[in-house]
């Protein structure tokens, strides 16, 4: 797959991608099939086993291309390329291949009701897999919304700045035709905005029409559907009704002003402004709108990341208080089997290592980045102890705060994602709208009690270290010993400057 195709996948709508996944949707017609063939006869199980492998073998050609897309893409969009990468390396952990795998084996044997038994999980399999590669492409194409309405902002903050500049000339008695110039040139700028608006508008409407919708009347009452319709396309389009608005009061006060009626000039343009300053406003609820959505998508990612996160841990904590009271194990096994969960925790940091990317790449958290990377250290500490067939009760600790770290984790993110639910009605009181973009992922409180739980393990730590060296003064030259403490002490700094950015509203 070149470049140049790379870029016109990426172009297409989320809507599209979801033609990707029709070779995924064969496995329904496999599945019925195969049960069908298992109440009339057995004679069917060679096509039906042939069809199979054909599927497994466009399974295999599609997710070596989607691997090369991700090669590709890695340098220009690293957020898509993970986004595949992370499919199919979880489609890899769960064996998706090997599964269609066997299900030939099983359908050339005739094992039909059992063949569509692994349909049946297979299917599920690969409606996880295309929901993955749907919501990086909702991802992208929410992050390019907020893009457009960033620069809608930015180009109506100059506008009004600029009318004001007209307005203050108007009020020192400026030349009459140079200010009537200026005065049209504004207006046309409003009416290249209100253009690009209508146009955005009917990008983000779900249900576009061919037929172009009234603009909202910005004066008088409003109309039902302007108290009822807050989504992202009505106020776009009432922005839209808004700048449209102000533009007419611009070539009104152009107007006047060619006709030397400087106070009427005044009054259409502070009339001008203030549609500008309404329009802004809505804009801004729509930046705040998305974030709250992009916030409530990311907490529920991240919460089912780090659940699944937990149960691997989990296993891993089993198998290795298992290994450490099998004293009967002869050495031999007892360091396969080391070797195995070693793998099984390398697994568990690598995840981690994908979960702290996706909330850095947010940037909005302090404590929540720092508490997954102190958690990753830790997996990758006890990866390397498990994997060298170290599964003493130091290890297991380590084992044990990992999980602690993970649940407290969730915890909060499950309590920030029922907050957020329960606040989506910003309540009543007028003035302007809470600056857009400011929603953090997790509100300061949250931050701050996952804070004290790191606090807490990292004095749990130093006690721990404070009765080993009791012993003497030899162990603390072990050179074990001094990188662990080299390491708590970084941890303690780390704490300190995640306190002080909270404190001075920085993130990462």
């Amino acid at each position: 797959m070149s470049r140049r195709q790379a870029s016109c996948l990426l172009r297409l709508p989320p809507t599209h991608l979801r033609r990707v996944g029709w070779v995924f949707m064969l496995l329904l017609a496999g599945k019925g099939e195969a049960e069908d063939a298992a109440v009339v006869a057995p004679t069917a199980s060679p096509p039906l086993a042939a069809r199979e492998a054909e599927l497994l073998r466009r399974y295999e050609e599609l997710e070596r291309s989607f691997l090369r897309l991700a090669d590709l893409l890695a340098a220009t969009d690293p957020r898509r390329a993970a986004v595949l990468r992370d499919a199919f390396g979880q489609a890899r952990e769960a064996a998706v291949g090997d599964r269609l795998g066997t299900i030939v084996s099983l359908l050339e044997q005739g094992r039909l009701l059992e063949a569509g038994a692994s349909q049946a999980d297979a299917i599920e399999q690969f409606r996880g897999l295309l929901a993955i590669l749907e919501e990086g492409g909702s991802d992208r194409n929410l992050a390019d919304t907020k893009q457009d309405v960033r620069e809608f902002l930015g180009r109506i903050g100059k506008l009004i700045a600029r009318q004001r500049d007209i307005e203050g000339s108007t009020e020192a008695g400026a030349d009459e035709p140079r200010l009537a110039a200026r005065q049209r040139e504004a207006a046309d700028e409003a009416s290249r905005l209100a253009d690009d608006l209508e146009a955005f508008a009917k990008r983000i409407d779900d249900q576009p029409s061919e037929q172009p919708s009234e603009p909202t009347q910005p004066d008088g009452e409003g109309s039902a559907s302007e108290a009822t319709d807050d989504d992202e396309a009505s106020r776009a389009q009432r922005t839209q009704a808004r700048i449209t608005a102000a533009e007419q009061r611009m070539r009104e006060a152009r107007e006047a002003i060619e006709n030397a009626r400087r106070r009427d000039a005044r009054a259409e343009q502070e009339e001008a402004i203030a549609e500008l300053e309404t329009a802004r406003a809505e804009l801004e609820e729509i930046l705040r709108q998305l974030r709250e959505e992009e916030v409530e998508r990311l907490l529920v990612q991240l919460e089912t990341r780090i659940r699944t996160l937990i149960r691997m841990e989990r296993s891993v904590q089993a198998a290795a208080e298992t290994l450490a009271t099998a004293e009967a194990m002869a050495t031999r096994e007892r360091q396969i089997e080391a070797a195995r969960i070693g793998r099984e925790q390398e697994a568990v940091t690598t995840e981690l290592g994908k979960t702290l990317a996706v909330v850095r790449d947010d940037g909005s958290a302090v404590a929540i980045p720092e508490a997954l990377s102190q958690i990753r250290d830790d997996s990758l500490q006890a990866a390397t102890r498990i994997g060298g067939g170290d599964v003493g009760e130091t290890t297991r600790a380590i084992v044990g705060d990992i999980l602690v770290g993970l649940e407290e984790l969730v915890t909060a993110l499950e309590k920030s994602r029922k907050s957020e639910q329960a606040t989506e009605d910003p309540g009543p009181g007028g003035g302007r709208p809470p600056e857009p973009g400011e929603q953090p992922l997790v509100d300061k409180l949250a931050e701050l009690k996952m804070l004290r739980s790191l606090q807490v393990r990292v004095n749990a730590r130093t006690a721990g270290f404070a009765r080993l060296l009791d012993g003497g003064a030899e162990a603390a030259a072990e050179p074990a010993l001094v990188d662990a403490l080299r390491r708590l002490a970084e941890r303690q700094q780390a704490i300190e400057r995640a306190a002080r950015d909270i404190v001075a509203g920085r993130t990462e």
